[in-house]
């Protein structure tokens, strides 16, 4: 009953979680309600995430989730890349794709100048074995010394207990102490002035739905170093950074290439890529649209797929 009463004072229900009973109940009293709602994936319906757990979460699709997204009346994708893994996994109708943005007041213009001391390289996120933080680690091993009279390595996010300790004590495996700093989680309040700090973010990551954390960086000018699954092969188009396979070889290279590279051009290039394609503004507006889209059974948004293409 207090379900009911609590959804009946609204019109639309925006869904940011898939693996949880407590969702597909809310869907159920939604669907008898009349209750119009969608859900946003946020990358959790590729092969490497469905691949953890593979069996619970084949059976979560099958009896549950399945019966959601038939429901919905539409299904959010960040990328098209991410709406196109995702739809090997389940089936889906009515999608629309809009990216994240981000608030560009929060990430203040400055000019950037070739820097005497040694360059900060910067792993911005949560400390978990999806983000290709072994990866890191291991190519950060294997880098020559003299890569290390002009870069340096930090590592902040929040994390698990065990995620936190597995990262130390490969660091200390690795005898890599002195090439790279771990350090604590900043707070929000203070996210823009410690990315502008720093000159060069990296994430390895092994799935993504589509990275606030990178999109942060881009706008604080850090060219970046990002996965194939980051799904922002545009940041190449842009000059604002390099994109790398997943593995340590691939990942070596790139911190290689970073010797030779116009660093304050592609951070340049970073802040630029964000305010003509991440805009926060532009990116509220168009899911503003899509609310009304649903509200009116109406498609006029651009930002709808035609599946049958």
């Amino acid at each position: 009953k207090r379900i009911y009463q609590f959804l009946k004072k609204y019109d639309i229900i925006h869904f940011h979680e898939l693996w949880s009973i407590k969702i597909i109940l809310i869907i159920y009293f939604a669907n008898k309600l009349a209750i119009k709602h969608f859900i946003v994936g946020h990358g959790y319906l590729d092969p490497w995430s469905i691949n953890q757990k593979f069996i619970k979460k084949k059976l979560f699709i099958k009896l549950f989730l399945q019966y959601a997204y038939n429901s919905a009346n539409a299904a959010f994708f960040s990328t098209l890349d991410e709406y196109k893994d995702a739809k090997k996994n389940i089936k889906i109708h009515s999608p629309f794709v809009i990216p994240n943005g981000i608030n560009l007041s929060l990430f203040k213009k400055r000019i950037l100048s070739k820097k005497i001391s040694k360059k900060k390289i910067i792993f911005f996120g949560r400390i978990h074995k999806k983000k290709g933080i072994e990866i890191l680690l291991r190519a950060i091993k294997k880098l020559p010394d003299s890569f290390f009279n002009n870069f340096i390595f930090e590592l902040t996010g929040p994390g698990q207990k065990n995620d936190i300790e597995f990262t130390k004590n490969l660091i200390n495996i690795f005898k890599i102490e002195k090439r790279v700093h771990l350090n604590h989680s900043v707070k929000s309040n203070h996210k823009a002035n410690y990315l502008s700090k720093h000159d060069v973010f990296i994430l390895p990551s092994f799935e993504e739905g589509d990275s606030i954390a990178l999109k942060e960086a881009l706008a604080s000018y850090l060219p970046v170093i990002i996965s194939k699954q980051c799904r922002m092969d545009i940041v190449e188009n842009y000059n604002a950074g390099i994109v790398i396979d997943t593995n340590v070889e691939s990942l070596y290279k790139a911190l290689i290439s970073l010797e030779t590279l116009d660093l304050v051009k592609m951070g340049n290039q970073a802040r630029k890529l964000v305010e003509e394609k991440y805009n926060n503004t532009e990116c509220s507006s168009r899911l503003y649209d899509i609310y009304r889209n649903i509200y009116c059974g109406s498609r006029f948004s651009r930002d709808w797929l035609n599946t049958h293409d």
